[in-house]
């Protein structure tokens, strides 16, 4: 028997183990359920005698085609630090003993596959009803706080533990379902970031969580982002986001105009943009835009990107001092890739600028009135550049790390084509991101960037991991990559990561389109 990956984003995967759907929560309570797992399981004690008893650990430990996590009472960080270390690789992990209703999301964003309602059964003995926002003693409730079969029929049970087992079983059930959901939805982060907020140690585990580097997150999704609290701005993709921003934003200009952000996304298409670019005309050209945002910084060139074009945040007008160092901190680190800065801001965004340009000691001009900063920019001397050549060449860089050249372009934006003679891109708004054609991805395929190798099949639709010999580490869930064997050559959507490819069972790539 083999794990089936059929979506992943991060460390959490949707699969198929046998007849059941992952991530699944066992329920020690089925004998059958119980029998099943614990064959293919592999023998593991607490890392605690690993530390103590080296030896003895040892001789318990017993290989099986799923890992197991044993955390027991470890601190946040060790938790943490124990279920990565047991995650690592293809198989399939199971984290026993630890699943409650407010860090099922979390276990499973940081890779655990398969949980149990051990510790739910726990509760239910000590007389502990348990909620998706904490637990309350049973005695202190005046009403049940849910419609759950349990709660709806509570004088069908015998007793409070034999009540309570069930009700605490139920919403553990639930909450592993709505991961699920989450998972396939692309939202698991958001629904993590919601349930941690309950208690302080799965509050510290998210935050230990984000320090970790290498996570195979997706680096473009197609859901939309909400940084709703400032735990959102230490996400792994959008730490990644700030990482390609510095390496490869090249302006053309030596001018920079800072602009704040919009609520209607891409920010070229909403009306405080178009007012602001329509009163500065023809002095805008050679000119490089950056805006500002809570809590990002994007140079007009990257709008188009995940997550620029899929997030929405919080509007109050008010910006806390942590928000201002924050961002501040980020626009600091472009500044000084400009000869002269000027802004067109207000309110917070104001602090902003005024903050990092004291980090990165660049003199900002700063303007209220849009025809005294058309006059200023008129009479700069600056050489016109491509705006939409500048935003393939920036998302070609960010997105794959290589240079292309291209000699126009046509479409409406942001549905923009770009072409060397033929097609050689077009900007891809479901996932923030460049779908390519046969000239980019044929260059690809040379350089050995973002490709696949696979056996000697013809692709009908669906790559599957078994049929791929070989695949570039760089490759994430739902990069853009080029598949090829003697027969074909093509492009397509990773499903999974490229290091697992060959190695689980189900889908690798979904085909787009053969080039050859």
């Amino acid at each position: 028997m083999r794990f089936r990956i059929e979506k992943q984003d991060g460390f959490a995967r949707l699969g198929k183990i046998g007849e059941y759907t992952t991530p699944h929560l066992i329920d020690i309570r089925d004998e059958d359920e119980v029998e099943f797992f614990e064959a293919l399981t592999e023998r593991r004690p607490p890392e605690a005698v690993r530390r103590i008893l080296p030896e003895t650990y040892k001789a318990f430990l017993k290989s099986g085609m799923i890992r197991k996590a044993v955390t027991g009472n470890e601190l946040p960080k060790d938790k943490i630090e124990i279920i990565l270390e047991a995650g690592k690789g293809a198989k399939p992990l199971y984290v026993p003993a630890i699943a409650l209703p407010w860090n099922a999301a979390l276990l499973i964003y940081a890779g655990a596959d398969i949980l149990d309602n051990a510790l739910s059964l726990k509760k239910a003995y000590e007389g502990i009803y348990l909620t998706e926002a904490g637990e309350l003693k049973i005695e202190s409730l005046k009403e049940l706080p849910c419609s759950c079969e349990a709660c709806m029929n509570r004088e069908q049970y015998r007793n409070d533990f034999e009540f309570l087992s069930e009700h605490n079983t139920l919403i553990l059930q639930k909450e592993v379902k709505l991961a699920r959901t989450a998972l396939r939805n692309e939202s698991l982060r958001e629904l993590a970031e919601m349930r941690v907020k309950a208690s302080p140690e799965t509050t510290s585990m998210l935050r230990i969580f984000d320090r970790v580097s290498d996570i195979p997150f997706a680096r473009f999704r197609k859901s939309s982002v909400y940084p709703n609290s400032e735990d959102s701005f230490f996400r792994p993709d959008f730490r990644y986001y700030f990482e390609r921003l510095y390496e490869t934003y090249d302006p053309k200009s030596h001018i920079a105009l800072l602009l704040p952000c919009s609520a209607r996304k891409p920010y070229m298409l909403s009306k405080s943009h178009r007012r602001i670019r329509s009163a500065l005309g023809s002095a805008l050209k050679g000119v490089n835009e950056v805006i500002i945002s809570s809590p990002f910084i994007s140079p007009r060139e990257f709008e188009l990107l995940y997550p620029i074009a899929f997030y929405d945040t919080p509007t109050t007008g008010v910006w806390s001092d942590w928000e201002v160092d924050f961002v501040a901190e980020k626009l600091a680190g472009l500044l000084n890739r400009f000869e002269r800065v000027v802004a067109y801001l207000h309110g917070g965004y104001r602090k902003v600028a005024e903050k990092a340009g004291d980090m990165a000691g660049k003199d900002i001009k700063f303007f209220e009135d849009l025809k005294d900063l058309r006059r200023v920019l008129d009479n700069e001397e600056k050489e016109n550049f491509d705006l939409y050549k500048e935003i393939f060449r920036h998302m070609t860089r960010y997105q794959f790390g290589v240079e292309f050249e291209i000699d126009r372009v046509r479409g409406r934006y942001p549905e923009l084509e770009f072409l060397r003679g033929e097609r050689v891109a077009r900007i891809d708004p479901r996932y923030g991101n460049l779908d390519i054609y046969a000239p980019l991805a044929t260059y690809l395929k040379e350089a050995g960037s973002y490709t696949v190798e696979i056996a000697e099949f013809e692709v009908k639709g669906t790559i599957f991991s078994q049929g791929v010999l070989n695949a570039d580490e760089k490759i994430r869930p739902n990069d853009v990559v080029v598949y090829y064997n003697s027969i074909t050559t093509g492009v397509g959507q990773a499903v999974i990561p490229g290091k697992y490819m060959g190695e689980v069972d189900g889908r690798a790539i979904t085909s787009r389109r053969k080039i050859k």
